[in-house]
Formats: structure tokens, C-alpha cells, sequence
């Protein structure tokens, strides 16, 4: 099953033996599992001083919580109405907010800054007469723990800013760092939160600036506005002048200029206008008279008809004779119709009927006579109305630019006294608007008197020192592990020396008694008697990780030569006689024949617990069987004289190889490697070296210093290393 052994070139140029067969991994593992892997056993490696870390930020932790004064925190909220509110029909100050979303959450966060100015802040610091309170600046009485707090605090922060003499500054400032100010996200809604050591006094602040607000805006809405009336007062003034000149000036133009009113026009354009009436009036009067006289002398002219008479004149005199004149008519007709010409009533009726139509002529001619004179007088009363008319235009047209400067003149006081009306319903609108000036924002929810303290909050902060102390702890670890040139995993024994690390033996604790379970203590490491009978009987991760090294040992093929393994350290203490000791007696309780060899001068540990060897001047007499573990042990820890030098160091060397043909497992704790002088010769023999590093104490520079010498005396040789008393089982 042997393989031929390649070399490589290792640190420094050296031939490194690379491990074929067993001498390789057993399993291929994944870098990143690896490197997590290696990162929990750094972590448990530096358990103690993850606990001391974390131990010593809860203890600050714990003391600050102790030695901090608790803070309460209430809260008081302000809605921002942004509907607009007319308590007047005209107000000059701002009413509601923006036109849109993003203007009016502008102008809310304005509002933030307001309530953190002196004009609503100072009325507080005032009124709760935070000057004399030494949360806010006062004079403290002294506290010696309180006192070294603070030093100890401020040695760690920067120097606070210089305050101010003024108490009432210092109390608004530090009001200033007691309270917090924020818009509620997407809303309309202040909410404002004030921090002090009493919890009725954050309440009765969170609730006097509210107050303060909204004081402030409706002071300042009434100052506004008076300020505006103020203004408005001395234009109305002003204007009032404006008026009374110019009303003046338009009575002293109407009387310099003759331009009197009557019903509220102008005299000559009253009389103008009557006079046009008139003549209209006369030239309708002349009309039905001329008409009239016309008919009365077209009747004449043709002879008075009775029948027609009533259409042309309409007289009660001339209706009564027509009357008559009818009824004589009738009679004569009736009388010509039984009478002769000649007979009397018929001439006396004819006679009657003459003098009556007689007497209608007369007074048709006395009404045209009438009707005439009323044609002359409507004739001259309409001349004398044209005459009338004509003077008066002549004066109108005299007096027309007169009368254009008068009308701009009264333009002009018309428009005056509009806006002096106006400003006079603007200023009284405003005095009493004054009255009823009301803020844009309420109250929605007062504050209330908290029942828990807002800090410490003693949760989060045991939470937040358990987070930090064991980060800081798991940093210290990393940085002690890098700083660390001890040999802990064999990932770093492969990059110290080169070497394969083909197994991690862990150690093999002792059991501990009742009174040690009770106490705590630790276990303490076993010595070559619990080893051995750990591997006879017992089933711990020890004896499981002894076999899997002995099955590797075993499987390796030799190509004939014996299965000789040596085993040596660049120091003392790796465990090389104990895993000698337990490779052995797990071999031979397989049933193999093995062959323990002490090759220690300087710690003969083997020799002294198994025995001395027979007298003898070969290597052969001196073997020794040790019948409870049922293996042969051969001690080179006390050579004869003759072989002590350096030729007879090959000789020593050739006859345990012989020896060992004779062996299914040749095992030889070698001791250290610069010091032992047969380490070189028996390296010549062996088929497998085992460099051995002990687990937190090898020094990596050490084993990288022997593992060149061995590589470089192995002259290629199967090579591996052996981490021992890891206190885990993991192949690395």
C-alpha cells in the first residue's frame, strides 16, 4: 500500500516529505467552514478574556445606571390647522396655511423653530421660575459621588461651552437642551417633549409651552393687527383731509362759477331742461290748435252742418242746440208729411228749425273765434319758449368748461371719500377683530405626567454593554490571537513548519471527585496510568483519536521495509512519551506486536515507568516484555559506552532496524529533536517522523526551527505533525 514519497520545497528551500496515503487529510473540509470553525475555537481559546471584557463594560454599565439620576419624559402635542378662519370679514393678518402639501409642511416646520425661540421659551423659563431651579443652571447643593461622577464623565467628553452670568440665559439654554421639538411624519401634528428629573415638572413645561405658543401667535396676531390699525388710523386722517379739500374745492369752483344745483343737477342744466320741456309742450299745444282751427274753418267754409258739428267742435252749448235742432228737424218732416207749404204750423216749424240752425252758426262762429285766439297764444307762447331755450343753451355752452373742471373736481372727491369710507369699515372691522384674535394651531393632546423614567432605561443599556462587551471582547480576542505566536490549531502548525498536521489528540482529563464537582475546580491533566487504562477500557474522544492516529500509522504501505515511526518536538513537555506510551498499548491490544523504544537521553520518562533493560551488549537481550500491556520495550536511554560515539551511533541505528523487522510497529520517542544525538541516525531508519506540537504552547517559531532541521534530515521522508492536548477532537 506503500507509495513513493515525493518531495517538496518548504519554507526556506527545504525538502518537505508530502504525505501520500493515510499521511494526507482524512476529509476534505471547506476553507470558509474551516476558517468558522477556527473562529469558534479562537473565541472559546479566549473565553476568559471575552468573559473579563464583558464582565468589566457590565460593571460600567451597572454603575452608570446606579449613579445616573433618572429623567422623565412628557410630552404635549399641537395640531396645526391649515384651514383658513375668518372670524371678520377682512383680516390682515396671515389665516391658514400653504396652497399645497409641501407649503404647508414648510411652513409647520417654521412653526418647530418658533416654539424653540426666546419669544415663546422665555415666558416659561418665567413663569416656572426655572432661573432658581438648579436643573436649569442654579447652584446645586454638593454631592461628593454625584461630583466624581461628573469628573470622571468629563474626562472622557469634551469641555462644556462657557455659560452665561444671566441665570434667566443659562435657564433658557439648558430649557433648550431639555426639550425636543419634531413634526410628526406626513401630519400637521408638534409634538414637544421636555426631559427632567421630576416628572410633574416635565409635564407642567411640556404644557406651559404649549401654551406659550399659542399665547405667542395670538399675541402676535393682535399686535399685528394693532399695529396695522396704527397705521391705517393715521392714513385715515390723512385721507379725511383728502376729503374735505377736495369737497371744498368743488363748493369754491360752483359758486366762483355760477354752477348751483337743484335735486342734485345744475341749475342752468335744470332750466335747460325745463325750458326744452317746453317747447315741446307748446309745439304739441300749437299742433291741436292750428289743427283745430283748421277744421272750425274748413266747417265755415262749406256751411254749418249740424250733423257734423259734434266731430269738429265739442261744445255743451252748440250739443243742446243741436238737440233742439234735431228734434225741430223731426217735427217739420213729420208736418210736411200731412201739411201743405202753406199751412202755418208747417211754416212755424220750418221757421224753427231756421232759427235754430241760425244759432248753431253763431256759436260755431264764436268757438272758431276761440279756437283762433288759442292757435295765436300757442303760436306765441312757443316762440316765446324757443326764445327762452335758445338764451339758455347759449348760456350752457357758455359755461361748458366750467362745467368739465367741476365734474373732475367732483370725480375726484367721490373717489376720495370711497376709499376714506372704506379704510374707516376696514379700521373699525380691525378694532374689533382685535378682540377675537384666534391661533391657527390647539392643543390636541396636554401633557400628562409620566409614570416610568425615559432614562436610564436599564434593559437597553444591560442589552447594549452585553452587545459591545462581547464584540470588544471578541476583538481582544482576535487581537490577542494574532499577537499570539503559540501554536493552536493545526492549520497554524501547517503553516509554521510545513508539515501536514495529520491528527489532534486532545487530553485526557481526570475525573474529579464529589468535592471537586462541588467547587468547581478544574480538571486536572491524567497521568500514564488513566491514559493506558483509557485505552484498554475507556471511551473517550482520547482513546477514539489515539485509534484513528494507529489506524494511519498502520495503513501506510512500507514496501518491505519495518513500520518504524519515530516521534520528536522542538521542546519538552509535547507529549511525545505519553502518545508513544498509548500508540503502543492500543496497538498491542489489537492483537500486533509492538515495540516501544525510548530514545531519550535527556528524559528517559518511558524507561523509568516500564523498567530497565536487561544487561547486554546487543539491543536485542535488552528488550523487555511488559506482560499487563502486552508489548515489548526496548530502552536506548543508557547506551554502552562503546556505542556512544558517533560511529557507533549508524551501527545503534542499523540493529534496530533488524530489530524492528521483527514488529508489526516499531514506535520511538526520539525526545527533542536538537538535542537528542541519535535523532539524526535513527531518522535514517524510520519509515514515518511524527513532529509533535502541544496545543497553546508550542511557539510557532520554535517548531518552524526544528521543523526545517527535520526536513532537512528526513532527506525526504514521510513528515507529518501531531497537535497533542488540543482539549477538542477536530482534524485540523
Amino acid at each position: 500500500m506503500i507509495q513513493d514519497s515525493r518531495a517538496r520545497m518548504g519554507p526556506g528551500g527545504a525538502l518537505v516529505g508530502s504525505p501520500v496515503g493515510h499521511f494526507a487529510p482524512a476529509f476534505a473540509v471547506d476553507e470558509r467552514t474551516i476558517d468558522l470553525a477556527g473562529l469558534i475555537h479562537i473565541l472559546r481559546r479566549r473565553a476568559k478574556l471575552i468573559a473579563a471584557t464583558v464582565a468589566c463594560v457590565l460593571a460600567l454599565a451597572v454603575s452608570y445606571i446606579l449613579f445616573t439620576t433618572p429623567t422623565y419624559m412628557a410630552d404635549a402635542r399641537i395640531l396645526v390647522d391649515p384651514r383658513k378662519k375668518h372670524t371678520v370679514g377682512t383680516e390682515v393678518v396671515p389665516s391658514g396655511l400653504g396652497e399645497n402639501f409641501a407649503e404647508s409642511f414648510a411652513l409647520v416646520d417654521s412653526q418647530v423653530k418658533m416654539i424653540l425661540s426666546d419669544a415663546v421659551l422665555r415666558p416659561v423659563v418665567r413663569s416656572q421660575y426655572l432661573a432658581a431651579d438648579p436643573e436649569f443652571g442654579a447652584p446645586r447643593e454638593p454631592n461628593i459621588v454625584l461630583g466624581l461622577w461628573q469628573a470622571f464623565t468629563g474626562l472622557l467628553s469634551s469641555p462644556p461651552p462657557a455659560e452665561s452670568d444671566n441665570p434667566e440665559e443659562r435657564a433658557l439654554t439648558a430649557l433648550v437642551k431639555h426639550m425636543k421639538v419634531a413634526r410628526d411624519d406626513q401630519t400637521f401634528v408638534i409634538e414637544i417633549d421636555v426631559t427632567t428629573e421630576d416628572p410633574a415638572k416635565s409635564a407642567r413645561l411640556a404644557q406651559a409651552i404649549a401654551e406659550s405658543y399659542l399665547a405667542d401667535q395670538s399675541n402676535d396676531k393682535a399686535e399685528t393687527t394693532q399695529r396695522v390699525s396704527a397705521l391705517m388710523d393715521g392714513q385715515l386722517a390723512t385721507l379725511k383731509k383728502r376729503v374735505l379739500d377736495a369737497e371744498t374745492a368743488v363748493e369754491t369752483f360752483r359758486a366762483a362759477h355760477n354752477l348751483q344745483e337743484a335735486d342734485g343737477e345744475l341749475i342752468d342744466t335744470h332750466q335747460l331742461k325745463g325750458l326744452n320741456d317746453q317747447v315741446m309742450s307748446a309745439q304739441n299745444d300749437l299742433a291741436q290748435a292750428e289743427a283745430k282751427y283748421r277744421q272750425v274753418e274748413a266747417l265755415l267754409k262749406d256751411g254749418v252742418d249740424p250733423s257734423m258739428i259734434g266731430e269738429v267742435i265739442a261744445s255743451d252749448t252748440i250739443a243742446r242746440l243741436r238737440e233742439q235742432y234735431a228734434l225741430a228737424a223731426r217735427k217739420e218732416a213729420t208736418l210736411a208729411v200731412n201739411l201743405l207749404p202753406s199751412h202755418p204750423q208747417l211754416q212755424a216749424a220750418h221757421s224753427e228749425v231756421q232759427r235754430l240752425h241760425d244759432l248753431i252758426r253763431d256759436e260755431v262762429k264764436r268757438v272758431a273765434d276761440a279756437i283762433k285766439l288759442q292757435y295765436e297764444t300757442a303760436k306765441q307762447r312757443l316762440a316765446t319758449a324757443e326764445q327762452a331755450l335758445a338764451a339758455s343753451r347759449q348760456e350752457a355752452d357758455t359755461n361748458d368748461a366750467a362745467r368739465v373742471k367741476l365734474r373732475e373736481l367732483e370725480r375726484d372727491a367721490r373717489t376720495t371719500r370711497s376709499v376714506y369710507e372704506s379704510f374707516l369699515s376696514r379700521v373699525k372691522e380691525m378694532n374689533e377683530a382685535e378682540l377675537i384674535a384666534t391661533p391657527d394651531a390647539r392643543i390636541i393632546s396636554p401633557a400628562a405626567i409620566p409614570d416610568r423614567a425615559a432614562w436610564p432605561r436599564k434593559s437597553l443599556i444591560l442589552a447594549l454593554a452585553l452587545t459591545l462587551g462581547c464584540g470588544l471582547g471578541g476583538s481582544l480576542a482576535l487581537t490577542a490571537e494574532h499577537l499570539d505566536r503559540r501554536i493552536y490549531t493545526g492549520n497554524q502548525l501547517l503553516a509554521a513548519t510545513g508539515l501536514n498536521s495529520l491528527a489532534s489528540i486532545p487530553s485526557l482529563p481526570v475525573k474529579r471527585g464529589l468535592l471537586g464537582d462541588v467547587l468547581g475546580r478544574r480538571k486536572a491533566n491524567a497521568n500514564f496510568y488513566d491514559m493506558v487504562m483509557e485505552i484498554l477500557e475507556g471511551a473517550t474522544e482520547f482513546r477514539a483519536a489515539v485509534f484513528r492516529l494507529l489506524t494511519r500509522l498502520v495503513n501506510f504501505e512500507t514496501f518491505g521495509q519495518p513500520r518504524l515511526v519515530l516521534l520528536t518536538s522542538s521542546v519538552a513537555g509535547e507529549g511525545k512519551s505519553a502518545l508513544a506510551l498509548s500508540l503502543a498499548a492500543a496497538g498491542a491490544s489489537t492483537g500486533m506486536r509492538v515495540l516501544l523504544v525510548d530514545a531519550s537521553l535527556a528524559d528517559p520518562t518511558l524507561s523509568e515507568l516500564i523498567g530497565e533493560p536487561a544487561p547486554g551488549s546487543k539491543l536485542a537481550h535488552r528488550i523487555i516484555t511488559d506482560q499487563r500491556l502486552g508489548l515489548s520495550f526496548l530502552s536506548l536511554a543508557t547506551p554502552e559506552p562503546q556505542r556512544a560515539g558517533k560511529s557507533g551511533r549508524p551501527a545503534l541505528a542499523e540493529e534496530l532496524g533488524q530489530i524492528a523487522a521483527g514488529f508489526d510497529l516499531t514506535l520511538v520517542d526520539c525526545g527533542l529533536l536538537r538535542s537528542e544525538r541519535n535523532a539524526p541516525a535513527l531518522i535514517a531508519i524510520a519509515q514515518a517522523i511524527l513532529f509533535l506540537a502541544r496545543a497553546s504552547s508550542t511557539s510557532q517559531d520554535a517548531a518552524a526551527a526544528a521543523a526545517a532541521d527535520l526536513l532537512q534530515m528526513a532527506n525526504g521522508r514521510r513528515c507529518a505533525a501531531v497537535l497533542t492536548m488540543t482539549g477538542e477532537s477536530l482534524e485540523r
